[in-house]
This record gives C-alpha cells, structure tokens and sequence, in this order.
C-alpha cells in the first residue's frame, strides 16, 4: 500500500479522470476552472475531493443533466468539499449518494440542481455548510432529500427557492440542526416515515405551503426552531405521534386564514412544550388527536390561541399562558375526556370572544386555571355535557364569569372563584342539572344567575358585594338553593317567575334592598331554614310559596337542634322576630312559639338563634416551688414556698411517709 498521494484536477487532468487514478487515502484538489463533467465515484475509501481556491472559482456543471453532477456509490469516507456544483436535472442531484457510508458533502454551493444532496441506501451521512440555491426553475426540487438512510447530519446548510428545502423519509436518527430554510415552494423540512430524527435550532422562512411538516414519522424531535411566515402552518404534524415539540417558535407577519402556528391531524401522544406561538389564525390546534400534553406554551396574538377540536380526547393543556388573543383564548370544539388545568388565560378581547370555551364538548376537566381580564371568561355551550370546573379563578372580564348557555346536563361547577366581572359571576341559561357548589362569587353585577334551568344544585357558595343579586333564579323551576351565603348583595336571593324551587340552609345578611325577593309568578316555593338578617328581609309579591317544614329533629341554620321555619333578624334595629320574641320558646326546642306573618308570608315554625359556646381549651398546671436553704445538718427544717402555675390545690409528699396539703409548709 503506497502513501496518500495528492493529485490536481485542472484543465488538462479532469476530475473523473483524477478520480478513476485515485487510491485509498488520497486527496484530490481541483483548480479553479469550470468542469463540465458527470462526475461517478465507485468502490473508494477515504478519498477527499476539495477545490483549492473555494467554490466561487470552481465549478462542475453536469454535462449530461440527465445523471447526477456527482454520483458517489459503494464508498466509504468520501468527502466532497469547496465546489460549486450545477446543472442536474429532473430528479437528479448535484451530489447523490447510494449505499455507502461516512461520507461527506460539504462547504459546497449547489446552484440550480434539482436536487441538492441526495443521500438513499447510505448511512452517517455529513452534509454541513453548504448554500442550495435556485433561480432557474425556483420552487422545485430539494435542496437535500434523505431517503432510507440512517444518522446522517444536515447542519449549517443555507437553503432556498426549492420545492422542499429538507426532506427526510423512511429513515432513522437523522440529525438536522442549525440550517436556514427559505421560500420554499412547499415545505421547508419534510418528515415523512422518519423516526427518532432531531430537528434543531433550523430557522425556516416563508413556505409556499408548510415550515416543518411531519407525515407519518413518530418518535422525533423539533427544539428550538424558528418557524416564520409559512403560508399554511409553521409546524404540521399529520399521522405522526411521540413526538416532542419544544422551544419553538412560530409566527407569521399577517394572520391570514387557516394558518396554524402548530397543527396536530390525527396525531397522538405528542410533547409540545414551551413553544411560543404568535400572530396565526390558530396558534395550537389539532384535530382527530388524542393523549396530546400541550405544556408550558406561549399563546399570544393570534386571532384564537389553543383550539382541540373533531373527537380529540385525553389530552392535558397545562401551564399555558394564553393571552392577547383576538377571538378565544382555549377552545374545545367536539372534543371530550380533556384536561385544561393551571393556564393563564388572559387579554383575550375581541367582541365576541372568551378566555375557554366548550362547544359540543363533553366529560372535560377545567382545574386551577386563571382566565381574567377577558372579554367575557368560560362558556359552555352547545350540548357540552359532564364537564367539571372547579378550583378556577374567573375574574376581572368584561362581560360574564362562568356561562352555561344551552349545555348539555350533569356539568359540575365547584370551588371557582367568580370576582369583578362586568356581568354575572356564574350564568345558567337553558342548562339543566347542574352542579353549583362552593364557588366564591364577589362583585359583579350578579354573584350567580339561573334562568330557564331546571333541577340544578346551588349549594354552599358566597355571593357578595354584587351590585344586583347574589342568587337569582329567572324562568326556572325544580332547582335546590340550600347552604349558600349571600352578603352586603342589593338582593340576597332573588326569585323571578319560578316556581317549586327548594330554598333552604342559606344565609342572606346585610343586603342592601332585601334579603330575598319573590315576584307574583315566583310560587310553590319552599322556603325555610334560612337565616335572614337584613333590614329588609323579604320583598315578597305573593302568597302561595311555604316558608317552614315540619317539626324535625337536626340542627337547623341558626344553631338549634331542629329545622322548621327561618330566622328572622334586623342587623340595625334588632327588631326581627326571630329578635324580638327570643324569650318565647317555652319548650326550649329553638323553634319560637310566636308565628311570623309578615311580608305576605306565614312561617309558622320561626327560628330562635341558639349561642353555642366554643369548646375551651383545658388549662393544665405547672408545677414549682422555691426553699429557703437548700443544705444544712440533720435535723433540718426547710420552708417550701409554692410557685406554681394554675394550680388549684397541693399535696406535699416528702418521701418519709409524711405530706401536706397547705400550698406553703415547713418540714
């Protein structure tokens, strides 16, 4: 075997013939010059092909372009550096590689070939450093095409004006990092039945159709890309789950429609972490996707921010911030079994949009999330049925807090918190069998308002502060009203035209019109053990609602140990009934003797407030005393001066079978 030989391809040498010469280990340097060649290299190890002046003065045009410019085949470790490479034609490339290994194609500039690099059979592939350009037939071809080949490297490569500027398919581990893709006709990198590939730290710019485009490929990696001004969506995901998608960034200059910052279609189990979104029609959306972790995503500018829609079920948005968006914040279109937990959903003003809405959406979870300072806060709508919000904050929007209008039943609204929204707090319209239950509801225009809605559960929540009422039920009939507390409201709890309502275990104080209010139609009601205490108790525009039930044993509102009609008090006066007939319940059962008929009501079993002491705290002694000696010969008698604390007696014992029980003694 002979040392590695340089040998120079010029005007006299041609590079194939340099080529054909070469042995294992040699370098071939090509001068400055134009090569009009098809350049085929076959059965060589280690072999470098470099220009010596750099590949703006050195350049191989196919001479048929028909047949790749460079054709490396069955090689191991050839490397093609330094040149400009032109002139392959349809479906060929300026540098293809078939069934080898190691090689290397880089430094180069690739101009007008239709295809770039061209890698298939071949694995550990480096294609680094090189510029792909088009200006002759602009938008088509790939400037680098992978195809059945495994762990090859795309890093450092300008690319653009092609068809695809990346294209990866039916290949294994590949890592693609650092490139610059632009005006891509169609994609700028395309995945398709790729597995395991990184995509890293690319910047991809103006795609006539997608940025990042994966099509049945699982198990890869997008980080820390720059997708911009895609015409369609800036990343898309088709068919293709296990993904991760993290840290990246996708936006577009104008929001034209149908444009997506990230699309998932029919895509499973997908990471997409901590990618910030801006300025598309949809900033994250998918559809027909399932088992999808939306996580830690910036949302912002977009006409609507998270949108998962068409049967997606069991995917978890968490710790989102969804903000500044034109429509809606989230929405969840069809879409059932969803989790959407500890978002920040705010600034999400346009005229008619909302920080998370629900349409035909079913057995979703809307946990711990933050939607504040929207045009209007949560709505549920269009049949949306056994959904759960709970542990919300829901504040400072214009319109409504929490909306059901037109939902399905068996939704369970519990532990939100509804504050300083410029409509109601919680709103029930035509929504039946719902669950209100211990939310938080200050300072709105209404704390909680149901109308047309039937057998529905408010119980155990505060309405404070509204400027109107605290609980109103409009135009609906068969609903339970028990455990709730409205305070300093202009009504406590307010009935309009509904009829055989339970109305019980509520306490209504400090209103600022009445406690309660009942207008003509508002009948059959059943009303009792509810501590009002109000200057005005009831507003009442009918007779025909019961405001006790029978004697029965158990501890009623006011604290004593039978329920049967309400309390009845005046914060100011003292003047109540339950107040001033205090000393008329000769039984002692906590029941006054003395019938209410006031405010066009009889209660017939009034309430007396029973005070029960809280339970106190036992307070032990602690032992101590002083002595006046403490030596000295025997006999020695010693005065024992007692220092105790919260003591009520004493026993001496002096071990000599003797003692005292004087608090101070001598012995």
């Amino acid at each position: 075997m002979g040392a590695a030989a340089e040998i120079h391809a010029n005007s006299t040498n041609s590079v194939q013939a340099a080529v054909t010469s070469a042995g294992s280990g040699d370098t071939i340097i090509v001068d400055p010059g134009t090569y009009s060649e098809n350049v085929v290299i076959s059965m060589k190890t280690n072999l470098l092909i470099r220009s010596s002046e750099g590949p703006s003065s050195t350049i191989v045009i196919a001479n048929n372009s028909s047949y790749d410019a460079f054709r490396i085949q069955n090689c191991n470790n050839v490397t093609i550096q330094g040149l400009n490479i032109t002139g392959a034609g349809n479906n060929r490339a300026g540098v293809s590689v078939y069934q080898s290994l190691n090689c290397k194609v880089k430094d180069n500039i690739l101009h007008n070939d239709a295809l770039g690099v061209y890698p298939y059979y071949s694995d550990y592939t480096l294609i680094s450093n090189n510029t792909a350009t088009k200006d002759l037939l602009a938008g088509a071809g790939r400037a680098v095409i992978i195809e059945y080949s495994n762990y090859n490297t795309v890093s450092g490569n300008t690319v653009s004006n092609n068809n695809h500027g990346i294209s990866v398919s039916g290949s294994n581990g590949a890592n693609v990092s650092g490139n610059a893709v632009s005006l891509s006709a169609g994609n700028g990198i395309f995945l398709e039945n790729a597995i395991n590939v990184t995509l890293q730290n690319n910047n991809v710019s103006s795609s006539g159709s997608f940025g990042i485009y994966l099509s049945n490929s699982n198990g890869n990696y997008l980080r820390n890309n720059n997708v911009f001004n895609s015409t369609n969506n800036d990343i898309n995901l088709v068919l293709s789950s296990g993904n991760e998608v993290s840290n990246n960034t996708a936006s577009n200059p104008s929001r034209n429609t149908n444009t997506h910052a990230i699309f998932l279609n029919t895509s499973h189990n997908n990471v997409i972490r901590g990618n910030e979104v801006t300025n598309n029609d949809y900033g994250i959306a998918m559809r027909y996707s399932n088992g999808n972790n939306l996580l830690n995503n910036t949302v912002s500018s977009n006409n609507r921010g998270i949108y998962v829609a068409y049967t997606s079920s069991s995917n978890t948005l968490s710790g989102n911030q969804v903000n500044s968006n034109s429509y809606n914040g989230i929405i969840l279109d069809n879409a059932a079994n969803n989790n959407i937990v500890n978002n920040i959903v705010r600034l999400n003003n346009g005229d008619t949009s909302y920080g998370i809405v629900l349409g035909s959406s079913s057995n979703n979870n809307l946990i711990s999330n933050t939607v504040s300072s929207n045009r209007r806060g949560v709505y549920i709508s269009s049949s949306s049925s056994g959904n759960t919000v709970s542990g919300n904050t829901v504040s400072s929007n214009t319109g409504h807090g929490i909306l059901l209008e037109n939902a399905g039943i068996n939704n369970n609204l519990t532990g939100n918190t509804a504050s300083s929204n410029g409509g109601y707090g919680i709103y029930l319209v035509n929504s039946n069998n719902t669950y209100i239950l211990n939310n938080v509801a200050p300072n709105n225009n209404k704390g909680i308002y149901v109308t047309t809605s039937y057998n529905s559960i408010v119980s155990n929540n505060t309405a404070s502060n509204n400027v109107n009422d605290g609980i109103m039920l409009s135009l609906s009939d068969n609903n339970t009203i028990s455990g709730n507390t409205a305070y300093n409201d202009s009504f406590g709890i307010s009935l309009n035209s509904s009829k055989s309502n339970n109305i019980s275990g509520n306490r209504m104080t400090w209103s600022r019109s009445a406690g309660m209010f009942l207008c003509a139609q508002s009948r059959n009601n059943l009303i009792f053990n509810n501590y009002l205490n109000n200057t005005q108790n009831v507003n009442n525009k009918n007779n025909a609602s019961t405001w006790n039930v029978t004697k029965t044993s158990g501890k009623n509102v006011a604290g004593g140990s039978y329920v049967g009609g309400n309390y009845w008090g005046n914060p100011v006066l003292k003047n109540g009934h339950s107040q001033v007939y205090a000393n008329n319940d000769t039984n002692g059962d906590g029941l006054i003797d003395v019938i209410y008929t006031g405010d066009n009501l009889t209660d017939y079993l009034p309430l007396l407030e029973i005070y029960v002491p809280e339970p106190v705290e036992p307070v032990y002694p602690v032992a101590n005393f002083t002595t006046n000696v403490t030596s000295g010969k025997a006999p020695l008698s010693v005065l024992f001066t007692d220092s105790s604390q919260n003591a009520a007696g004493w026993n001496w014992n002096f071990g000599d079978e003797t003692g005292s029980t004087d608090r101070n003694t001598t012995h």
